[in-house]
């Protein structure tokens, strides 16, 4: 089951979705869809959808590398006893895999989504994000990586 879905990239334009080629280091395969937390060599964390929507081969083996989404809008699912305000970060929770609020998303393996681009209530099961926007873009950081990046 996907996590999040590619929405509304139309809106804003193509031209500003922004991929990356990612290795993934994770342990494990990566599904389309699947929000990921990266740590880049600045010990910065950013987040990203797994895309893969170039080679077509779908999920990204553990030690392959696929693209991955790191700038545009996306839908996320997201935990049912939260709401969020349009401006306000949603936070990736990596336990739960879902989007939630940050006082709830303090593992360091999570990581900010981005700036909500539309109010969710609670009954809503997903929130509009705009990926790596917002003021804790980046947030937290974490000196350990359970992923790497890689660009071609």
């Amino acid at each position: 089951m996907a996590i999040a879905t590619r929405e509304a990239i139309s809106k804003q334009g193509v031209e500003n979705a922004v991929h990356l080629r990612w290795t993934n280091a994770t342990g494990s395969s990566v599904s389309v869809g699947d929000i990921i937390c990266i740590t880049t060599i600045s010990g910065k964390r950013i987040a990203a959808m797994v895309e893969n929507e170039s080679t077509g081969l779908g999920a990204i083996a553990n030690g392959g590398t696929g693209e991955v989404l790191i700038r545009g809008r996306i839908n996320v699912v997201k935990s049912t006893s939260t709401a969020f305000t349009q401006g306000s970060t949603a936070w990736f929770d990596t336990s739960a895999s879902q989007a939630d609020a940050f006082a709830t998303a303090s593992n360091v393996a999570d990581c900010a989504i981005g700036m909500v681009t539309t109010a969710a209530a609670t009954t809503a099961s997903h929130v509009e994000v705009d990926l790596n926007t917002g003021s804790d873009a980046y947030s937290p950081g974490s000196s350990s990586s359970s992923s790497s990046s890689s660009s071609s």
